[in-house]
């Protein structure tokens, strides 16, 4: 790393907000992040952030991971049995998605997040952050960031509890979860083993199933009266069958993470964090081993919060003996001037292929009379190459790949009437040094990856959410047009989305109904082809039932009218589904 270039990036960088610990500064709350793992923040005033915690989970109905972010509203999403799973946020690439457990980045195995291995009931809530953020969470956060925080119990004592559910397509799961809590000392453990037959998605005349087992594992404790230590441990080990041009290899879907954190209050202004990742992950054989530490001092100012951190990555493919390391130096700070709430940010990332590139953030957030909130935000982002494009092109002598870079720009307003509120926000993107494949020799081992093109993309999110005879009702509609230079829009994005959710407690019964409904979309960039893929809309259902304080049952009913639609040419999707669950708490 060039060390001579520090001094200046640490006087420059001055990076966003985050979530979880809070001081007060006047009438505007401050949150010093505690829980991700880089320190890297959540810009949870100012960003797009959906968040829904263990009861919104819940409440969906869903028995995995990747049915609950087909529940999304404002993101395209493409996926279900016998398809790897993509989330595309903003009209941006699946690859533009950056996905993290408990702070620590999955790497990518399949040119983007496999979302297929994080288990469901080991998920405590999620966050969904929309825009451009690496210089908050590394490289890769071009589009957005889904951030999963596993199982640990917050409530005093001991709980245990477990589930059991059947449905359509033999599925079926089994979750054994228990914590304990005791003054700051906790522990809890999570089991879950599911199973679905699956469809024939491809029509190809057989199944594609899948098998997933998985556990976690999160401790915490006070070591001194100003040192705690936390560790999660997160293994899945899944066998998932696809239906693609790659042949029959070998189908597993595995994930092993061990994070450990040890945070030390040096004085009442400065506390001091480190941070230690291994990860291990595998698909169809293939293996990567993902290595991270990291160090991040969190100062309390006068009128502010500063972070300062350094942290080093080795992503390897171990089959190939080949690596992506990079050394970051990000630094934050967030505060109140004449109440406009305010946070400047940037990250110096020293990558051993691609030299020195940084990215950084700009962000502005004012309360104004009558409950109305205004927002601005600046930010530019990249994205490096996957393990495949890095092996392809060191194996081709090429060498003079660039990274991916995106500059964004959005501008928001919400009110508040007590009874109901609103919010509107715009935003435009423009992502240039586009990967594009290359093949002159129309054979695979001596193709490479040139940055080549630019996307343009612009948007608008509007929310609306009130209180009506008892039900709460939410209200969303998403327009997103991405395009290159030439006007050609690109595949599988539809340019509008809408949802309305309505949920209602009702003595022992709770009720939840959602419509959600998406335009058409071309399968491909266009002028690939001119195949489309028609727009739908679809009804779910769920009811659940306390029959006691320790058992609930739930009926689940997802795609109710039996939609046929498509996410991608040539694959079917579930259809109608039916799913029949219950829980005991002891």
């Amino acid at each position: 790393m060039n060390i001579k270039q520090l001094p200046l990036a640490a006087a420059v960088s001055i990076l966003t907000f985050t979530t979880a610990t809070n001081a007060v500064l006047g009438p505007i709350p401050i949150y010093l992040n505690t829980e991700y793992r880089t320190s890297n923040p959540v810009i949870g005033a100012i960003a797009s952030t959906i968040k829904l915690d263990k009861s919104d989970i819940l409440k969906t109905g869903t028995n995995t991971f990747t049915e609950l972010l087909a529940t999304i509203p404002g993101v395209s999403f493409e996926g279900g049995q016998g398809n790897i799973t993509a989330l595309r946020i903003r009209g941006n690439e699946a690859s533009h998605t950056l996905l993290l457990v408990d702070g620590s980045v999955v790497s990518v195995t399949a040119t983007q997040p496999n979302f297929d291995v994080v288990p469901l009931d080991q998920i405590e809530r999620v966050e969904i952050t929309k825009g451009p953020f690496s210089s908050l969470y590394g490289p890769g956060a071009i589009g957005g960031v889904v951030h999963v925080f596993t199982n640990k119990e917050s409530k005093p004592g001991t709980h245990s509890k477990v589930g059991f559910s059947y449905g359509t397509h033999n599925t079926k799961k089994l979750t054994l979860s228990s914590s304990t809590n005791n003054n700051g000392n906790y522990i809890n453990y999570t089991l879950s083993d599911y199973h679905t037959d699956g469809i024939d998605a491809t029509s190809d005349g057989d199944l594609d199933p899948i098998d997933r087992t998985s556990g976690s594992l999160n401790i915490g404790g006070v070591l001194s009266e100003k040192t705690n230590a936390k560790l999660n441990i997160l293994n899945t080990n899944a066998t998932i069958e696809y239906d693609d041009s790659w042949g029959t290899p070998k189908p597993d879907n595995n994930l092993t993470q061990f994070n450990i954190e040890v945070n030390h209050q040096f004085s009442e202004k400065l506390n001091t964090r480190f941070d230690y990742l291994n990860q291990k992950t595998q698909r169809r054989g293939d293996k990567y081993k993902l290595n991270t530490i990291a160090i991040i001092n969190e100062y309390t100012l006068d009128n502010g919060k500063l972070s300062v951190g350094i942290s080093d990555t080795v992503d390897k493919d171990i089959g190939k003996t080949k690596q992506i390391k990079h050394t970051d130096l990000f630094s934050q700070w967030q505060g109140v001037i004449n109440d406009n709430e305010l946070s400047l940010g940037a990250r110096i990332v020293d990558h051993d292929k691609f030299s020195i590139h940084n990215t950084y953030n700009v962000n502005w957030a004012k309360n104004l009379d009558n409950d109305v909130r205004v927002t601005a935000s600046f930010g530019k982002a990249t994205n490096l190459p996957d393990h495949y494009k890095n092996n392809q092109n060191l194996t081709n002598g090429k060498t003079e790949l660039k990274p991916e870079h995106s500059k964004n720009i959005e501008f928001s307003a919400s009110k508040d009437y007590g009874t109901w509120s609103w919010s509107g926000k715009v935003y435009k993107s423009k992502v240039t040094d586009i990967f594009k494949y290359f093949d002159p020799d129309s054979n695979y081992l001596t193709a490479y990856y040139t940055n080549d093109g630019t996307v343009n993309i612009e948007g608008i999110e509007l929310v609306a959410g009130t209180d009506l005879l008892g039900w709460s009702i939410d209200t969303n509609y998403d327009y997103n047009t991405a395009k290159k230079p030439n006007g050609d829009q690109k595949g599988r994005r539809p340019n509008h989305a809408a949802s309305f959710t309505t949920t209602k407690i009702h003595g022992k019964y709770k009720h939840r109904i959602n419509l959600t409904g998406k335009s058409w979309a071309w399968d491909k960039d266009r002028p690939t082809n001119d195949d489309k893929l028609g727009g739908y809309g679809l009804l779910n259902l769920f009811t659940s039932y306390g029959y006691n304080k320790q058992t609930s049952v739930s009926i689940n009913l997802n795609n109710a009218l039996d939609k046929e639609y498509e996410m991608a040419k040539g694959y079917k999707v579930l259809g109608r589904t039916l799913t029949l669950g219950v829980t005991y708490k002891f």
